[in-house]
């Protein structure tokens, strides 16, 4: 049996709410709680960052330094839900879904943890070959973890939000997994 103080989302309707909120209030744009059967993972989406993006390799929040999309296909299903999280371009979403993690801890979700469509750019150069600077702000990227963004999003009935380009300024997307 877990703690007193660990919670579960199957249809908890007050806590979504409050969640949703808090992401709003934090300075997102939308915010909805998702099942985490609806995020899509993709295998190719390790070949957009191996052959595409000038910082393969360079980054510890992104591959080779991340699970692959075969760790998260066996990561996810640990969590019943995510808060699926969108902020304005000039809006830094990682430091929204770090808030959100901390605070969602605090309210007893014990496993919360956080990913972004941007890729860290807390450190210039990162500190990679020695140790992360700020490993309590450091989150991989949705892409680097085979995490097809686009097609989560449009599982979860954002098509409004149009095509994302990963890793790009732009691509404010989050998610916060929650157990």
């Amino acid at each position: 049996m877990p703690p007193e103080n660990v919670k579960f989302l199957p249809e908890n309707t007050r806590m979504n709410q409050e969640m949703i909120q808090k992401s709003i209030s934090l300075g997102c744009t939308k915010a909805k709680v998702i099942s985490t059967k609806t995020i899509s993972i993709a295998h190719w989406m390790k070949l957009q960052c191996q052959y595409g993006c000038s910082r393969y390799g360079s980054l510890l929040t992104c591959p080779p330094f991340t699970p692959d999309a075969e760790e998260m296909a066996e990561i996810i299903p640990e969590y019943d839900t995510a808060l699926l999280i969108n902020a304005s371009p000039d809006t830094h979403i990682s430091q929204i879904g770090i808030h959100l993690e901390k605070y969602l801890k605090a309210k007893g979700f014990n496993r919360a943890f956080a990913l972004f469509a941007q890729p860290c750019n807390l450190c210039t150069p990162c500190t990679i070959t020695t140790n992360c600077q700020y490993p309590d702000k450091a989150r991989p990227t949705l892409q680097a973890c085979g995490i097809d963004v686009n097609e989560t999003i449009r599982n979860n009935g954002w098509d409004d939000l149009g095509q994302q380009i990963p890793c790009t300024e732009n691509h404010s997307i989050g998610m916060v997994l929650l157990g």
